[in-house]
């Protein structure tokens, strides 16, 4: 038997570790999951239905549990990620979770599941600040001039996820529903290289990014994809108009005060 050579001995140890890892059951690359939670069912409705009776328009009512085609989808547990990809919470993670390449939210990101114009925001954590928010979609209202057109994609004004949740806000549907909630997206990944059969996974082998969003599905859709309808008629939007800018009936008398102040002083003169 002749003597192995330097090479064929390191070659020997190589095929031997592979031998002995696969025994092991050692993985070598990562394993990603996802979970999703939906929660706290109601949350900023009463903030919203304030906005909403100052306009004059009725109060959203929450969509109850087992309401078809006006709730949010259930969220997951342990999803792989074969199997989230292409999922209807798959967009809404990525805009919570930047790492995972999304972008701002737009319209396309959070209405994947079901029909309807969605208020949205992304939060720091699972506890809204609900008069913050209603104020900041309250504060799209300065970016419409004039009467608000009706969905395209192409429409600038509608590329800016909160003028939709201005809309959506202010939905004046008769009998309109909202399922206003708060969703948490969090992506798991496992390192590789750890022995799976035989040993449990180390603290610092699993990195979790978790990221939260307050929802409001607001039912029925006025903006939809068909271009078929404006979200507000003439009558709707004077209603909103009058209560951020206020109207003739009540500007007027402050005019006539003016008036009547300038008369008598010119009265006084003579």
């Amino acid at each position: 038997m002749g003597i192995m050579t330097p090479l064929g001995q390191f070659t020997y140890a190589c095929a031997a570790l592979l031998l002995l890892t696969k025994a092991n059951g050692v993985a070598t690359a990562d394993t990603i999951s996802y979970d999703v939670k939906v929660e706290k069912e109601s949350s900023c409705i009463t903030d919203i239905n304030k906005a909403r009776q100052v306009v004059g328009f009725a109060d959203l009512v929450q969509a109850t549990d087992g309401t078809e085609g006006k709730r949010l989808p259930d969220g997951v547990t342990g999803k792989p990620e074969a199997q989230f990809t292409g999922s209807a919470w798959e967009p809404v993670c990525k805009v919570l979770l930047p790492k995972s390449g999304g972008g701002p939210a737009a319209r396309t990101s959070i209405t994947e599941f079901q029909s309807g114009t969605y208020a949205f925001k992304s939060l720091e954590s699972d506890s809204p600040e609900c008069s913050t928010i209603v104020e900041e979609w309250k504060g799209s209202y300065k970016n419409f001039n004039g009467l608000p057109p009706p969905y395209s994609k192409d429409t600038e004004l509608y590329k800016d996820q909160n003028n939709v949740s201005f809309v959506a806000m202010y939905n004046p549907s008769s009998g309109a529903t909202a399922d206003c909630r708060v969703v948490t997206c969090t992506k798991k990944t496992q390192t590789g290289t750890r022995a799976l059969a035989r040993a449990a996974p180390r603290n610092g082998d699993l990195k979790v990014e978790t990221g939260y969003a307050l929802i409001c599905m607001t039912v029925p859709d006025v903006l939809p994809k068909d271009k078929s309808t404006a979200p507000f008629t003439e009558d709707q939007w004077s209603q909103i108009v009058t209560a951020f800018e206020g109207s003739a009936s009540t500007v007027l008398p402050s005019l006539l005060a003016l008036a009547a102040a300038a008369l008598c002083a010119t009265t006084s003169l003579l």
